[in-house]
C-alpha cells in the first residue's frame, strides 16, 4: 500500500513539474511576444517621428524658397524703378539743356535778323519731345506687361506648390492609414496564433489556419499598397521653381533719339 502511495505521490510531483514547465514555456512565449510587440510599437513611433520631422523640414524649406523669391522680385522691381527714374532724369536734363541752348541761339538769331532756320530747329525739337513722350509711354506699357507676367508666374508657382503640398499630405495620410491597417492585421494574426496554440479540436485549428491564411493575403495586399505609395510618383516630390525672368536695362544705357546720342541727333551746331 505504501508503494502505491509513493507511486501516486511521484506521479503527482511529475504532473506538477510538467505543469510548471508548460506554464514556464507559456510565460516565456508571452514575454517574447510582448517584447516583439513593444519593439514594433517603438519602431512605428520612431518612423512616425521621422516622417513628421521630414514634413516640417520640407515645409520650412518651401517657406524659405517662397520668401527668397518674393525678396528677389521686390529687389528687381526696385532696381527697375530706380533705373527708369535715372533714365527719365537724364533725358529730362538733356532736353532742358538742349532747350536752353536753342533759346540762346534764338535770341542770338533775333539780334542777327536770321530767324528762319531757328524756327525749323524749334520744330524739330518739338518733334523730338513728342517722340520722347511716345517712347516713355511705350516703355511704361512694356514695364506693366512685364509686371503682369511676373505676377502670373508667381501665382502659377504658388498654385503648383500648393498642389504639391496637398499631394504630399494625401500620400502621408494614405501611408498612415495603411500602416494602421497593417498593425491591426498583425494584432489579429497574434490573436489567431494564441488561439491556435490553445486549440485542441482539429476543426477549430483548421478554421483558425484558414483565417490566418486570409489575413496573410490581406497583409500582403497592404504591404504592396505601402510599397506602391512610397515609390516615386506615389507621393509628392520636390519640383524646381522657376525664377522670374525680367528684362534688364543697364544703368549706363542711355535713351537715344538720334544717331549721336543727343536729343536731336545731328541738329546741334
Amino acid at each position: 500500500m505504501s508503494r502505491e502511495n509513493s507511486a501516486l505521490i511521484a506521479l503527482e510531483e511529475l504532473k506538477n513539474l510538467e505543469a510548471k514547465r508548460v506554464q514556464q514555456v507559456h510565460d516565456e512565449a508571452r514575454a517574447k511576444e510582448d517584447a516583439e510587440r513593444r519593439a514594433r510599437e517603438e519602431a512605428e513611433r520612431k518612423r512616425r517621428e521621422e516622417e513628421e520631422r521630414m514634413r516640417r523640414e520640407e515645409e520650412e524649406r518651401m517657406r524659405r524658397e517662397q520668401e527668397e523669391r518674393e525678396q528677389r522680385e521686390r529687389e528687381e522691381r526696385i532696381r527697375v524703378a530706380e533705373a527708369e527714374a535715372r533714365s527719365r532724369a537724364e533725358q529730362e536734363a538733356r532736353l532742358r539743356e538742349e532747350q536752353m541752348r536753342l533759346d540762346a541761339q534764338v535770341k542770338m538769331a533775333e539780334r542777327k535778323k536770321t530767324p528762319y532756320w531757328l524756327y525749323i530747329t524749334a520744330g524739330v525739337l518739338a518733334v523730338g519731345l513728342v517722340g520722347g513722350g511716345i517712347f516713355f509711354y511705350q516703355k511704361r506699357q512694356e514695364d506693366q506687361a512685364e509686371k503682369d507676367r511676373i505676377a502670373a508666374e508667381k501665382a502659377d508657382t504658388e498654385a503648383r506648390l500648393a498642389a504639391e503640398t496637398k499631394a504630399r499630405e494625401e500620400a502621408e495620410a494614405l501611408n498612415k492609414q495603411l500602416q494602421d491597417e497593417a498593425a491591426a492585421l498583425a494584432t489579429k494574426q497574434e490573436e489567431l496564433a494564441k488561439q491556435l496554440a490553445s486549440a485542441t479540436d482539429e476543426n477549430e485549428k483548421a478554421r483558425i489556419l484558414a483565417e490566418q491564411a486570409k489575413l496573410a493575403e490581406e497583409q500582403d495586399a497592404v504591404k504592396k499598397k505601402i510599397t506602391a505609395n512610397k515609390k516615386p510618383g506615389g507621393s509628392s516630390s520636390d519640383s524646381g521653381t522657376k525664377k522670374p525672368v525680367t528684362k534688364e536695362r543697364k544703368d549706363g544705357d542711355k535713351i537715344k533719339l538720334g544717331g549721336d546720342g543727343s536729343a536731336l541727333g545731328g541738329l546741334q551746331n
